[in-house]
């Protein structure tokens, strides 16, 4: 049966890649990867460049960041189309996609779409590390204990939608951890501050590299975040605790 590898490598650090993705990378013929501009550098296939050897033949996908459905849909189609030339001509092929293949990752997409137009295809999929998982494990601040909740959601458009998930949260037990926070840290950094929580809550920005920042985000100035930046909020610790 046709298969093809699709596998998440992890936040940046090359050493957090699991033993199944080094397998499938090191199993391959073909390793894949996305680009967001054509002819760009791939964060995905510099993490894993450790083991990509050069007998491998490499195949690099545009998925523009874009928000148009048409534009969207056919960078998905055609992405699904060239790979499976790949495996029809009876390539071992593997997909890198940086983080986790299951949260907001060009896998994912991929994936529905070989489901979708190939179904002939067994799709396998291989879990990465999660940029947040990085994070608390570097800021040594734990993600639940017992009981707790733990929310992970992009930055919502507006500051009165995350201060209610805040207080929410406050009132839940909940930790928040915002993804994807850009520009809009200029106007959730008043926010915190706010509702005093800007010692409490951990910036972390590309993680594993080595120019990665991890601080409290009362250290950051109010000037806007790359692309790859994430807030862990935690509002509370559990009454019994070391």
């Amino acid at each position: 049966m046709k298969t093809l590898t699709i596998t998440g490598v992890g936040p940046g650090d090359p050493s957090l890649l699991t033993l199944a993705a080094v397998d499938a990378i090191q199993s391959s013929t073909v390793v894949s990867y996305p680009v967001s501009i054509r002819g760009g550098d791939s964060l995905a296939e510099q993490i894993a460049s450790k083991w990509i050897s050069k007998d491998k033949k490499k195949l690099p996908l545009h998925f523009p960041m874009v928000k148009d459905q048409k534009i969207l849909k056919n960078a998905w189609q055609v992405a699904g189309n060239e790979l499976m030339k790949l495996v029809d001509q009876g390539e071992r092929v593997v997909f890198l996609a940086q983080g986790d293949i299951s949260l907001f990752s060009t896998g994912s997409y991929l994936s529905k779409e070989l489901e979708k137009n190939h179904p002939d295809c067994l799709v396998k999929l291989i879990p990465g590390v999660t940029s947040f998982s990085a994070a608390a494990a570097k800021s040594k601040l734990p993600l639940a204990f017992q009981e707790e909740q733990l929310l992970v959601m992009p930055v919502p458009g507006s500051s009165d939608e995350l201060k209610v998930i805040l207080s929410e949260a406050a009132l839940l037990k909940r930790v928040v951890v915002l993804l994807k926070l850009g520009k809009k840290w200029r106007w959730v950094k008043p926010l915190l501050k706010e509702l005093d929580l800007l010692e409490n809550s951990i910036f972390a920005e590309r993680l594993g590299f080595l120019d990665q920042k991890i601080l409290k985000a009362s250290n950051l100035s109010s000037e806007s975040s790359p692309y790859f930046s994430l807030l862990l909020v935690r509002q509370g610790w559990p009454l019994i605790i070391p």
